[in-house]
């Protein structure tokens, strides 16, 4: 049991000394991302809209409402994968809107997403494609605003720079999922808090709804088009100057974010660490005890049973001595008798010896069954010790089980804090991942 435990706790060392304890800075690498997608001919009149979001968020769902091109997912797993563009007509202008993947994909990871996003604004950016605005979708009934939610809202803010809010819808779907009233308070909160919209919306950003289908939609692209002119967003500006994506404010916001992961990471493995540690104390310290308390059952045990072969012993000599004492008071008086009767006439004494014979006879038998009862009895007391025996016995082999058992169930607890190391081990290595993305050149992407 020792030797197991400690093959556990060097399994852990050796799995915990892989993972760095610190994480390392974002660096640009080889650009290893989806191929950028090809821009349609853009007239001057044309305008572009992107639309942005978590994923699941909707966004696709949005711009089905506007084009019949566009794919709408099912599931939590993200439908959009890569940039699409999809081809609108309203008010007699043609409109391209931009599907771009979310954050918090299922299967890629926020520093793939930003750096794709970032080339293809940088490549629009570059062939003098400019953006009419921005719809950024959420999840209206998503009470997990903190955390992630406020990142991804730093990201986007960082993404646009505060010269472009203006351009910026930011609209909430999903109201058929929740009751209004609740809603509405979930709106209110997101409008009013600084750390949620209420810092976008100071800086000309519009809060509207998505909660009418392609009513709410067209709405929404009508306020855009009523915006001034277009104009470039922040990272745009930032790379066409030559700042690496990981030195842009959105770089700077994503690796701050990769850094708490990081460090939760770290914490937890701190946490599974101390678990183990007080599992293996608290094991030590029952298994000490159980064993102080079988050897003073054992020892109460053996005590009760030699207590208990004394008394039987000194019952039984009590009880030969009686029986040794009656035997003589019986040969006495018999004797005697036989002298009296010997006295008595000659005549009378084959008839009183053969009287007597048969007394004696039965008496015999008295004697003989007498004697049998008490072997019987004997034999009982020795089966009644023998199951005695038998019960201690099976008492000490439930014991033993159960004891096997408790240590199973340990073994258990420390394989499940292993496999959450394990985890935790993996979501280390995809933080280091995204780092080595992070550090990878954005800005010599191939021609749209």
């Amino acid at each position: 049991m020792a030797e197991n435990a400690l093959t556990r706790r060097s399994t852990f060392q050796r799995l915990r000394s892989q993972i760095s304890p610190k994480p390392r800075p974002l660096k640009e690498g080889p650009d290893d991302s989806p191929p950028p997608v090809s821009l349609p001919s853009i007239r001057p009149d044309d305008i572009v809209i992107a639309v942005m979001g978590v994923t699941g968020v909707g966004k696709s769902k949005f711009i089905s409402h506007l084009s019949k091109t566009a794919e709408v997912g099912d599931g939590v797993k993200s439908c959009t994968t890569a940039i699409s563009i999809h081809a609108a007509f309203l008010e007699g202008r043609n409109i391209y809107l931009i599907d771009t993947p979310g954050f918090d994909d299922t299967t890629r990871t926020d520093t793939e997403i930003l750096g794709e996003i970032a080339a293809w604004l940088k490549k629009s950016y570059d062939d003098k494609v400019q953006l009419a605005g921005i719809v950024y979708l959420h999840h209206i009934s998503d009470n997990r605003v903190g955390g992630s939610g406020v990142t991804n809202i730093r990201l986007f803010k960082e993404l646009c720079g505060e010269q472009a809010l203006s351009c910026v819808v930011l609209a909430t779907t999903m109201w058929d999922l929740m009751p209004r009233d609740k809603a509405e308070r979930r709106e209110q909160e997101l409008i009013c808090k600084e750390q949620f919209w209420g810092g976008l919306l100071q800086h000309g950003c519009r809060a509207m709804r998505q909660d009418d289908g392609s009513v709410s939609a067209t709405r929404i692209i009508r306020h855009i088009l009523a915006q001034k002119s277009p104009r470039s967003f922040q990272i745009q500006d930032e790379m066409a100057n030559g700042t690496p994506l990981i030195e842009t404010r959105v770089g700077m916001v994503l690796e701050e974010k990769i850094d708490a992961q990081a460090r939760q990471i770290n914490e937890q493995i701190k946490k599974l660490e101390e678990e183990i540690a007080r599992l293996k104390t608290e094991k030590e310290e029952r298994d000490k005890r159980e064993e102080e308390e079988r050897q003073r059952r054992a020892e109460e045990e053996a005590k009760r049973l030699e207590k208990e072969a004394q008394n039987e012993k000194k019952k039984q000599e009590r009880e030969a001595q009686i029986e040794k004492e009656k035997l003589e008071k019986e040969a006495q008086k018999e004797k005697e008798k036989f002298e009296r009767e010997a006295q008595k006439e000659e005549e009378k004494l084959e008839r009183e010896a053969q009287k007597e014979k048969e007394k004696l006879k039965r008496e015999a038998q008295k004697e003989k069954e007498k004697l049998e009862r008490e072997a019987q009895k004997e034999k009982e007391r020795q089966e009644w010790e023998a199951q005695k025996e038998r019960e201690r016995q099976e008492w000490e082999a439930e014991e033993s089980r159960e004891r096997e058992r408790r240590d199973t169930e340990m073994e258990d607890r420390l394989k499940k804090l292993e496999e959450k190391f394990a985890s935790a081990k993996e979501q280390n290595e995809r933080n280091e991942k995204e780092r080595e993305e992070l550090k990878k050149p954005r800005w010599h992407c191939a021609v749209m």
